[in-house]
């Protein structure tokens, strides 16, 4: 079978065409800058906020489109709409190419947060409706695969958002620490333990996944349908909390309510994009076998993506 893969050359693309590969799939990896080629992956450059993708010429031999591309930010703005035309737009863009090409198959990558709670979100619940639509109108079979929180690994490494919070609660930490000891030298103060108290539910559970699973369950997952490509038993907040403390050496704390520091404040305001999944989650999951989210695998990532 002949799959064209938008957004070929990013994270999610780089882990699943290998995989496409080894099941005896040629592969077109379209992007505004594509993958190197081989033997079984064409590149192709190609935009998905153009008619028929930017494509003057496309493959005539495609039978499924696996459709990743897109912005994925926490954003709370859409400035210049730029995140709607990519989504939104792109994904009609996507659809039309699949009429005007007889391409009866489309698995597209949405997301367990389809939440109305930023312009992401937002865009995510719109292509899910739009592509409910359009199977139906035009009898094509679609697979929408939702992941949740996707995790790098050494293999394919990846920042992502959950380090960039990370990342906050090390910057705002180091503010502090700075503030603190000059306080207590000079004041003659013995040295205390901070406690830092961030605003969530601490028994809720952060669902994270990794990009092994997550690349594994879109290439395997062919009927039509929407899957849930969440971990089974996700860690709580808390948890996460107590082994990130461990490693960064800070005393870190989910509380619902309480009245911040100055610098609590500060961190609040800097993460504000972040507040709605500190409250936690509760997804259903098509992966039944996925390796655990243990202490190591969280300090080993936050080792590599923010620490070094």
């Amino acid at each position: 079978m002949a799959i064209l893969v938008t957004g070929a050359s990013g994270f999610i693309g780089s882990a699943l065409i290998p995989l496409l590969i080894e099941k005896g799939h040629r592969v077109y990896g379209l992007s505004r800058h594509p993958p190197i080629g081989s033997r079984d992956l064409i590149p192709i450059i190609g935009d998905v906020i153009e008619p028929n993708l930017g494509l003057k010429d496309a493959p005539e031999d495609i039978t499924a489109i696996y459709h990743l591309a897109g912005i994925h930010t926490l954003n709370q703005e859409d400035k210049d709409s730029l995140i709607w035309k990519t989504n939104v737009d792109g994904t009609k863009n996507v659809l039309a190419f699949c009429l005007k090409h007889d391409i009866p198959r489309l698995s597209f990558i949405s997301t367990a947060y389809t939440w109305p709670v930023n312009p992401y979100g937002l865009s995510k619940i719109e292509n899910e409706s739009a592509i409910t639509e359009f199977a139906k109108e035009h009898n094509i079979e679609v697979t929408i695969l939702k992941p949740s929180i996707v995790m790098g690994t050494a293999e394919n490494p990846y920042p992502g958002h959950f380090s960039r919070f990370i990342s906050a609660v090390i910057q705002t930490h180091r503010r502090a620490e700075l503030i603190r000891r000059k306080v207590e030298g000079s004041l003659r103060l013995p040295v205390i333990e901070p406690l830092f108290r961030i605003r969530g539910n601490p028994e809720g559970k952060l669902n994270l996944i990794q990009i092994t699973q997550v690349a594994w369950g879109i290439a395997n997952i062919e009927e039509a349908g929407t899957f849930w490509l969440a971990h089974p038993d996700p860690p709580t907040l808390q948890q996460l909390a107590d082994w990130i403390g461990e490693l960064i050496m800070v005393r870190m704390k989910f509380e619902p309510e309480f009245k911040p520091t100055p610098i609590e404040a500060a961190f609040q305001k800097m993460t504000a994009a972040f507040t709605p999944y500190l409250q936690g989650d509760n997804f259903l999951s098509n992966l039944k076998l996925s390796p655990p989210i243990t202490k190591s695998f969280i300090q080993e990532t936050v080792k590599r993506t923010v620490l070094d």
